[in-house]
């Protein structure tokens, strides 16, 4: 008797032979394959979300984030194989496979067996996005060694290499990386994986997120961000990357569209739902920023930076001890977090609260292993009355290539600064336009 295989849509599916269509094989990662066994066996059911998480996680919890990102690498091979849509969401519930499954014996099958490694692959795969996801110094750092781990046993992987890079992108926007040396690590890890795989959509967002936000090539950058999401309009974190960019040419309207979008198809993505309201807030409608991180958090509880839109937007209200109070549940979540402490100074410092603010600025200022985004430093400053220092800060940012000084021409806390900083953007406007 042979190989027991699935038959649906088109494609054939066994543990031998992996995925195939017309005879061809088809990449799946690990996860994605695990997960496509598992809608193999319930075609047009529902698999709820604590199923997919007790088969791809076995031993530890699995976010909606994580849950997301699998479902995407598996969409996509599908996809770009001639299988659309074949993946359902039922938001907040789980996934279905829309179609009809057919198990046969096909003795005629001979595949080639999956490498022996590939279960450690999906452990450090899985261990990697999990530990990122905590958003720690820590949690972020050993992140970092196990997706290297697991590229060095499967170096021809490209979404292994992409992780790597959307990992530094998420160290050096939190301050636990420094631009110049973030800008260096995803030039290499997208690189590599777009040298495996030309039109690989992750490694080409973040690549042309790097080379705007990190290295001021914003018209250069939002050209990749634009392949990206044509390529492919599911995977959020590019719309998430090109908002960031969008940002720099005044085109808040059209970031806040794409964060939009990618929330019909992800809904609980908290990229996604921070941006949203974090332009929202850029653009100055701070009622509705903070209405809209209120109503995320209550989808996504993780999500710190939803409290920081909510800490700033009170301070700029002039509601002190509801800011001081956000600001305070985002650190709770990452003590040693840059970005979050630099908001929580800024709070204190509106709040008349001098000492503790300029003792927090310090902190930041004195540990080397930080980088704190400088111009979140210099709303922190400008608030305690310190414009020199808060231009100074500002400054510093534009030339080091902080990601969050994308944002100083339309940070509402610095507002009253925007003459003097109207020349620092990151990009002439003549760049600016172009890109659009």
């Amino acid at each position: 008797m042979g190989e027991l295989v699935k038959r649906f849509s088109g494609f054939t599916y066994s543990g031998q032979g992996g995925l195939q269509r017309d005879g061809e094989r088809i990449h799946l990662g690990p996860q994605a394959r695990q997960l496509l066994e598992l809608l193999l066996d319930s075609p047009g059911l529902l698999v709820t979300k604590s199923e997919i998480a007790a088969r791809l996680w076995p031993d530890r919890a699995a976010s909606d984030d994580s849950i997301d990102r699998c479902a995407y690498l598996l969409r996509k091979p599908l996809r770009e194989a001639g299988g659309e849509d074949l993946v359902a969401t039922a938001y907040g519930r789980g996934l279905s496979l829309r179609a009809k499954v057919e198990t046969v014996d096909q003795d005629a099958v001979q595949p080639a067996r999956l490498a022996a490694s590939e279960p450690h692959i999906l452990d450090l795969w899985q261990t990697a996005y999990e530990l990122a996801g905590n958003r720690t110094r820590e949690g972020f750092a050993r992140a970092q060694e196990a997706i290297a781990s697991a590229a060095q046993l499967d170096p021809g992987n490209p979404s292994v290499w992409a992780l790597a890079a959307d990992i530094a992108a998420g160290r050096v926007a939190r301050g636990f990386l420094r631009p110049a040396e973030a800008a260096a690590m995803i030039e290499d890890f997208a690189g590599r994986a777009l040298a495996a795989a030309p039109d690989h959509t992750p490694a080409r967002a973040v690549l042309g997120w790097a080379r705007g936000a990190l290295k001021g090539k914003i018209a250069e950058g939002l050209r990749l961000l634009d392949q990206a999401v044509a390529e492919d309009p599911l995977y959020g974190k590019a719309r998430v990357y090109r908002s960031w960019l969008l940002a720099v040419v005044d085109r808040l309207d059209e970031g806040l569209i794409d964060c939009e979008e990618g929330l019909v198809n992800s809904p609980h993505d908290q990229g996604l739902l921070s941006m949203r309201a974090w332009l929202i807030l850029c653009a100055g409608d701070l009622e509705r920023a903070r209405r809209y991180a209120r109503d995320g958090v209550d989808l996504r509880p993780d999500a710190a930076t939803l409290h920081l839109v909510m800490s700033i937007a009170y301070s700029l209200q002039g509601f002190h001890d509801q800011a001081v109070s956000a600001a305070r549940r985002a650190v709770a979540s990452s003590p040693d977090d840059p970005l979050q402490l630099s908001v929580l100074a800024y709070a204190l410092a509106r709040a008349g609260k001098a000492k503790e603010a300029e003792a927090l600025i310090g902190r930041l200022i004195d540990d080397a292993e930080l980088y704190a985004p400088p111009c979140f430093l210099g709303a922190a400053y400008f608030a305690l009355g310190k414009r020199p220092h808060a231009l100074d800060a500002i400054r510093r940012g534009v030339a080091e290539g902080c990601p969050w000084s994308s944002f100083v021409r339309v940070d509402p806390r610095l507002a009253s600064l925007r003459a003097a900083i109207d020349g620092l953007g990151r990009a002439p406007q003549a760049e600016a336009r172009s890109a659009g």
